[in-house]
């Protein structure tokens, strides 16, 4: 007879031999979970499946000592895992000291998911996870016992599951089977580092070992220990960065930074530059450029960092700062540290148009401790951005405007003669005489048009 692989195991009992009968076959679940195992079909015409491809050595068996509980789930644990199911803590039971003298582990499959018997009034005000529960009332279990000698002893262990158990092939899926390496960690903790996603990094593991089967853990558990990862680190990351920062000086006294924090604690202003950055400093630090254009994304922080270009043209970085607001007050203070940390002012400091750094970048950076005062130039870059936004895209993008304006404006070479009569020149050809955002970029020419540098 062939029976429900879930229901009632009431008939499980090893020691009744004429209410079962043994058979050996290949079982499909109604789970679709594949099983090569021995069951009983027990009177009432259950299947009741027992692990048989178990070591001897990796069986629990009665009276069997550990010195403590978890050695005695870690063994039950190993068993569950060559047997094919999987290990839920069960209930305990304690003296009056609250030490635990009896522990139950009892298959994942236990029990069952139903509402108990409670008032109709309180069902409906109930909210039940919509999820889809593999229990079906398996009595699979072992229970220990504390003895005299204050060890654990296996009081009692069933092995029969009234489910089908998991072959070889999909024992790895298994929570039992599921742990993250310390490599593993490693690589989700350094993946994270430069924004890769659990998705993303568990696919990239996967490439690495060869397929999903030698990860040893699933997309799932890279996403728990991803999350358990930021709750341990919770809100003590400002002061784990300062920590770093301490590090890094004690190992090189050449490195500088400078922190700020508000009434509540909280980390307002850091600014960090290294030894490397001070030496490109010396060398290539003629013309910097400071944008505060790159917003975190969970600080709400604004990230500035002040970079420069060498002899190869590539982009070099001096300093970086993290500031939680754009006014006079954090740009001061970022701009003060960072003529102290590298010693003399900058020939020259391009910025975008913020109002702030007009007030900010001549009193900074001013002729003041001997220093020599910095030139303030405005990114050309930023301007150009502009263009499509002031004028219209119909004018910059379906004429060649923009193509004869460049001429004028990108070009180092002209004299300031040349720059005057080629300006006026296009502003009349395409009637912009009136253009206010364009006359006020004319009347601060000298700050952001090669020509008058």
């Amino acid at each position: 007879m062939i029976g429900s692989s879930c229901g009632d195991s009431s008939f499980v009992n090893r020691g009744v031999d004429d209410a079962c009968s043994v058979v050996s076959a290949n079982v499909v679940s109604n789970s679709n979970e594949e099983s090569v195992s021995s069951y009983l079909v027990s009177a009432g015409g259950q299947r009741l499946y027992a692990p048989f491809d178990v070591p001897d050595v990796s069986k629990p068996v009665i009276n069997q000592l550990f010195q403590n509980l978890e050695q005695g789930f870690i063994f039950y644990k190993e068993y569950s895992r060559l047997a094919g199911f999987d290990v839920r803590l069960g209930t305990e039971k304690k003296d009056d000291f609250g030490i635990i003298i009896i522990k139950y582990y009892t298959c994942s499959r236990e029990g069952s998911n139903d509402f108990r018997s409670v008032s109709d009034s309180t069902v409906s005000k109930c909210k039940r996870r919509r999820t889809c529960s593999t229990r079906c009332g398996c009595r699979a279990k072992i229970l220990l016992k504390l003895n005299m000698q204050k060890q654990y002893f296996v009081l009692k262990f069933d092995d029969l599951h009234n489910h089908a158990l998991i072959d070889e092939s999909g024992r790895q899926f298994l929570r039992a089977s599921r742990e993250m390496s310390i490599s593993s960690r490693n690589f989700v903790f350094d993946a994270g580092k430069v924004n890769i996603g659990c998705s993303k990094s568990f696919s990239l593991m996967k490439e690495m070992v060869g397929g999903y089967s030698n990860v040893g853990a699933t997309l799932r558990d890279f996403r728990n220990f991803n999350r358990d990862l930021k709750e341990y680190v919770g809100e003590r990351d400002g002061q784990m960065l300062i920590d770093k920062f301490v590090g890094l000086q004690q190992r090189s006294s050449s490195f500088y930074y400078a922190y700020d924090l508000d009434e509540a604690g909280l980390l307002t202003k850091l600014f960090w530059a290294d030894a490397i950055g001070q030496r490109n400093f010396d060398v290539y630090g003629d013309a910097v450029s400071f944008y505060a254009t790159f917003d975190t994304n969970k600080y709400n922080m604004i990230f500035a960092p002040f970079t420069g270009v060498d002899n190869h043209d590539k982009c070099v970085t001096f300093a970086a700062c993290l500031l939680s607001r754009e006014d006079v007050t954090h740009y001061t203070w970022a701009f003060d540290h960072f003529s102290k940390a590298m010693g003399h002012h900058p020939v020259v400091i391009v910025t975008d148009q913020c109002p702030a750094m007009k007030i900010d970048v001549p009193s900074s950076f001013g002729s003041k401790d001997g220093l020599i005062a910095s030139k303030h130039r405005l990114c050309m870059w930023h301007i150009m951005q502009k263009f499509p936004i002031k004028l219209g895209n119909r004018l910059c993008k379906e004429t060649d405007f923009m193509e004869k304006m460049k001429r004028y404006i990108w070009s180092s070479h002209l004299e300031i003669d040349e720059f005057e009569q080629g300006w006026e020149a296009v502003i009349k050809e395409f009637n912009l005489d009136n253009n206010k955002w364009l006359s006020d970029m004319y009347d601060i020419r000298c700050s952001w048009i090669p020509a008058f540098f």
